[in-house]
């Protein structure tokens, strides 16, 4: 702590405000009250001589006053030869426009003070981790100077001081005729004054200035088919208030509707619109005349022309998503399941993303909360995710075994070409809009230095839509494939495409189905341990490697995004879907049982989320797990939850959930839950839009992300629901046409 704090004096020193005079030798120099944090030259002159302080001169006066070192140049830079290195320099232009704003600095020119009062200065709390200073975006942007405007660059150094490595980052208002690469000569040219007098090694690592972006060939795409379909939706919703119009003007002798019959939209009762059979945990509502088992959807008196075009209708598809009605069965629980489960989802990504962003001023605080008990549960959101594997797992096995034991038929090929259009559509528009209009809604952002690396969507967006994303490229490394968050729906459509499998043999042959479950089951777990104990895993870090990190499979997150260290809560859930059918939702159990029951699923799932905080109350962790606990840990946690939630579904589902289930199948969490897909897809674009748009860094208090929380959970429905309306239910509508005839 002593080595930060003398960095922070340091910091301090370096960055310090000059007084209005400064004395130097017998003459006082009149720096009319301005100064300029990164040192482009300031040209200042003494009141009685009109001559340039040579640049020894201004190292005094640098070591004397406690500086602006910043703001001090070497005087070769202003006869026109500043350069670091005969084969680097800065652009002419830019040159003589930094050159002419430094000249106004100094004579009281407004545009000039504007650029110099917009830099990023200095604030409290440098000891508590603020070391990003933004600057005044909006006041560089607007100043305007001779021949040039002022443009806001973000300056991100490496700091070596007292054996510390430190990252500090700044926002320079220059002139917009310097390139990022005349910035990055500038600043560390600035910088070696402090490197020769103070014995500090501070370098440019990246200078980020804004860009004008052409429009790339995929940028026309992504607008030409989001036109396409704001027409479509524009002309069905259109149609849809023509035939609600000319029906509610038709002759009642010729259409009788009962008054206690359930609404109509567009011949399509309501009851059916809602009428839902679900098997992913991310999805909702699937239409129960949908095409799921080889069915084909009852006949309409509507043309295919017209069923088309509705399906675009605003109108009809806002009737659906908001009607309360469900056709769960004994699964209601699932809705608020489904909700919470995503909302945590959220709130992990929150303080997850925030921080990793860099836009909390006092990080060092921040770290305090890992400390608290409470906050367990958002360090352990990651079991959230399982929460979705097992209510998938459970949906498929429920829907498929009960049609099965109805005598129904399953059309696998349907199967799983509706899974594929189902997710696909949606999932691929995300994608071409994330790379697309997305990138140049951000480009220019503050904190935007990240998101302009390459983008691996450019080049492997199709292994997202194959659903193979999390091995390649880089065997899958979060960091490295396109929407990384996307891991989840290729481990959840692998484990979808190898469901038949099981749904078969428990259907025809138990006790084989049964065995083949518990291999899968059973590999998984022993998996689990065998990488947590090569990778040298310790808790609390339960999905880090210590072993092996040269490899690029250990950065390839090998327990936490690939199928056979996932499965096993999807497993689970299969099992509690046969389990429920078999038994069609009724189960006895006594008060014992039930006692017995929610003790044991309770214990075990308060054990799981914050069985670890011994590690944490005295963070930083000294003394990590030893072998065997990490491994037991690590290998069964994720299988010990779904244990807890498969508890809660089975009381909930045969009656005897009380208050519990009361909750869980409220009404309301129906049209929240047929919004999970889209807000998953969306929430991190929206969680990254706005952290990259701000203007300054936020100081973290409990109260200030709770707000941030819940405004990006309110605009992440938002968004998923344009989303949903105008990609999504679309899609299902088409799918009821196009499929019919091939299902007669």
């Amino acid at each position: 702590m002593n080595k930060i704090t003398d960095f922070c004096i340091f910091c301090l020193l370096i960055l310090a405000v000059l007084s209005a005079y400064v004395s130097a030798g017998e003459e006082n120099l009149l720096w009319r009250n301005t100064y300029h944090q990164f040192g482009y030259g300031l040209q200042y002159q003494p009141e009685s001589q009109h001559t340039t302080v040579e640049y020894n001169d201004a190292i005094d006066l640098l070591l004397r006053n406690g500086i602006k070192s910043l703001l001090m140049k070497k005087s070769q830079y202003l006869t026109g030869h500043f350069a670091i290195t005969p084969n680097i320099s800065i652009s002419a232009i830019c040159m003589n426009d930094t050159l002419k704003m430094i000249q106004d600095i100094t004579n009281g020119t407004t545009y000039a003070f504007d650029m110099l009062d917009s830099d990023g200065k200095p604030g409290s709390g440098i000891k508590h981790g603020n070391l990003i200073w933004t600057g005044n975006h909006p006041q560089c942007k607007q100043a305007r100077g001779p021949g040039f405007n002022g443009q806001m660059c973000s300056v991100f150094t490496n700091a070596g001081y007292s054996q510390l490595n430190l990252h500090l980052a700044f926002g320079a208002c220059l002139p917009d005729s310097c390139s990022e690469t005349d910035v990055g000569v500038i600043v560390w040219d600035a910088l070696q004054i402090i490197d020769a007098q103070l014995k500090v090694l501070i370098y440019p690592i990246g200078v980020s200035c804004p860009q004008d972006l052409k429009y790339a060939k995929k940028d026309i795409v992504a607008i030409v088919v989001s036109s396409i379909i704001a027409f479509a939706v524009v002309m069905g919703t259109l149609a849809d208030i023509v035939y609600i119009y000319l029906d509610s003007s038709s002759d009642k002798d010729t259409i009788q509707v009962r008054s206690d019959s359930p609404p109509n939209y567009n011949g399509i009762p309501a009851n059916s619109v809602n009428d839902t059979t679900e098997r992913l945990g991310l999805l909702s509502n699937i239409p129960k005349n949908e095409v799921l088992y080889g069915e084909s959807p009852p006949s309409s008196c509507n043309s295919v022309l017209k069923q088309i075009i509705l399906s675009f209708s605003l109108i009809t598809n806002t009737r659906k998503l908001l009607n309360t009605s469900t056709a769960s069965g004994s699964l209601t629980a699932i809705n608020g399941m489904r909700v919470l489960s995503m909302w945590w989802v959220i709130l992990g990504h929150t303080y997850g993303f925030l921080p990793f962003l860099s836009l909390v001023d006092n990080v060092l605080d921040f770290v305090e909360l890992l400390k608290r008990f409470s906050f367990q549960a958002i360090m352990n959101a990651t079991y959230s995710v399982d929460t979705f594997f097992f209510m998938s797992g459970l949906l498929v096995a429920y829907t498929v075994i009960k049609k099965l034991r109805d005598g129904g038929n399953i059309n696998w090929v349907m199967f799983y070409i509706h899974r594929f259009w189902r997710l696909t559509p949606v999932y691929a528009f995300a994608i071409l809009i994330w790379t697309t209009l997305y990138k140049r809604w951000i480009w220019n952002g503050t904190f935007a230095t990240t998101m302009r690396q390459t983008d691996p969507c450019d080049k492997y967006w199709w292994t997202n839509i194959l659903y193979i994303n999390n091995f390649h490229p880089n065997y899958g490394s979060l960091n490295k494939q396109c929407m990384g968050w996307g891991w989840y729906l290729a481990n959840d459509m692998q484990f979808y495409i190898l469901s038949p499998l099981f749904l078969i043999l428990l259907h025809k042959m138990k006790y084989v189905g049964h065995g083949a479950m518990l291999f899968f089951l059973t590999g998984c777990l022993t998996s689990r341990m065998i990488t947590a104990d090569y990778y040298g895993m310790r808790l609390p870090g339960i999905n880090t490697p210590l072993n092996h990190t040269h490899e690029a499979w250990a950065d390839s997150s090998p327990l936490y995004n690939k199928p056979y260290t996932r499965i096993a809560p999807y497993l689970v859930g299969m099992w509690l879907g046969y389990l429920l059918v078999i038994n069609s939702n009724r189960v006895r159990l006594g008060k014992i049982k039930l006692l017995i029951g929610w003790c044991v699923a309770i214990t075990i799932g308060i054990s799981i989320i914050y069985g670890l905080y011994g590690f944490y109350k005295d963070f930083p962790v000294i003394h990590p797990g030893n072998k065997s606990e990490s491994i037991v840990y690590i290998g069964c946690s994720r299988f010990g939850w779904s244990i807890a939630l498969a508890w809660v579904i089975f009381v909930c589902a045969t009656g005897h959930g009380g208050p519990v289930n009361t909750i869980l199948s409220w009404k309301v969490w129906a049209p929240l839950g047929r919004l999970t897909y889209c807000a998953y897809i969306v929430h991190p674009a929206v969680i990254f839009y706005f952290g990259i748009t701000m203007e300054k860094t936020l100081h973290y208090t409990d109260l200030v992300f709770v707000q941030q929380y819940i405004s990006l959970v309110v605009v992440s429905y938002g968004v998923a629901f344009v989303l949903s309306m105008t990609v999504e239910a679309p899609m299902l509508g088409l799918e009821k046409v196009l499929f019919k005839r091939w299902l007669k």
